[in-house]
């Protein structure tokens, strides 16, 4: 991949990003919006994919 980004790195990256985007359209609305509700279901996804690709390296040693 150019530059050496990894889809680990990639979903590492973007996870905590949707969860932020999520949080900061909740908090704008001064409620659970749909719209605020959705980047944060994307952002745990994307999260919890993250740690599994972290998790599932097999270890140097």
């Amino acid at each position: 991949m150019p530059l050496g980004l990894s889809a680990q790195s990639i979903f590492a990256v973007l996870g905590p990003l949707f969860l932020l985007a999520g949080a900061w359209r909740c908090l704008a609305a001064r409620s659970l919006a749909p719209q605020g509700r959705t980047w944060l279901i994307v952002g745990a996804i994307f999260s919890a994919v993250a740690l599994y690709l972290w998790w599932s390296q097999p270890t140097a040693g």
